[in-house]
């Protein structure tokens, strides 16, 4: 299994099918999701990063890590494609943003934080079995549908 990890702009074509597949995959869980669009602009260096993971030039897999305080960065719009779940590339694309986060050049992150839905059991396992640890919702109005996790990493 060949995997490459490739910074890219989330209005980029792959970036904008894996943000619809996830949107749908949110619509599916929840009756609802927020947009599937993501600003460029919070996801260029060296404010954030966003990245796609290829499995044999294929896009499989994306994630985007931005500022959300100073000393704290967030992980957003995480998705890996059904089929690929559980084979490490959701893995690999939060251990690229946390170097990406923590990187002084970069973020320069203490810590990183990110809500996911109370339903997306894959993503709880993979953030618990990273070191993030629960916290009370930093994003008003979501408790009912999603948890929040926090990692420091300095």
């Amino acid at each position: 299994m060949t995997i490459s990890i490739e910074s890219a702009s989330p209005d980029s074509a792959p970036a904008q099918e894996l943000l619809r597949a996830l949107h749908s995959e949110q619509v599916g869980m929840y009756g609802h999701a927020d947009p599937a669009e993501a600003s460029a602009g919070e996801f260029t260096p060296p404010r954030g990063v966003f990245l796609i993971a290829y499995l044999q030039s294929v896009p499989v897999g994306c994630g985007g890590i931005r500022t959300l305080d100073p000393g704290v960065a967030e992980v957003r719009k995480m998705f890996v494609h059904p089929a690929q779940r559980g084979t490490g590339i959701g893995r690999i694309i939060l251990a690229k943003l946390e170097e990406f986060a923590a990187d002084p050049e970069m973020i320069g992150a203490v810590r990183i934080r990110l809500e996911t839905g109370i339903h997306n059991t894959s993503a709880i396992g993979l953030y618990d079995s990273s070191g993030y640890k629960d916290i009370d919702s930093y994003v008003p109005g979501r408790t009912a549908v999603n948890v929040a996790r926090e990692k420091r990493i300095k």
